[in-house]
């Protein structure tokens, strides 16, 4: 079990629950848990095992995109490589807000 730790020289920008999804076969499960955005990277740690589920630097981070449905936000964090990690939870609008100070790019 991993719990976040912040590495030298690296400063915590916003932290909040969310749900993270991931594909199981032909559907998107959601893993609660924890996200962290720091000024170096972007990390999701799982509630019940800390397990970490993203920790992508920020140079790593290609955009994000935002979608809603009903009164749900989703902030998708797309990867230089090509995966996506879908989020929802309370802090969705902090979420890209955080990314934006970073300079992150909303596709």
């Amino acid at each position: 079990m991993a719990k976040f730790q912040l590495q030298a020289g690296e400063t915590l920008i916003g932290k909040g629950s969310m749900s993270l999804y991931q594909k199981q076969g032909l559907t998107q499960k959601p893993f609660q848990g924890k996200i962290y955005v720091t000024d170096k990277r972007v990390c999701f740690h799982m509630d019940l095992s800390s397990t970490v589920l993203m920790d992508l630097p920020i140079g790593e981070i290609r955009g994000f995109t935002v979608k809603s449905v009903l009164f749900v936000t989703k902030v998708v964090i797309h990867s230089g490589t090509g995966e996506t990690y879908p989020l929802t939870g309370f802090p969705a609008k902090k979420l890209q807000g955080w990314l934006t100070q970073l300079g992150v790019q909303k596709l």
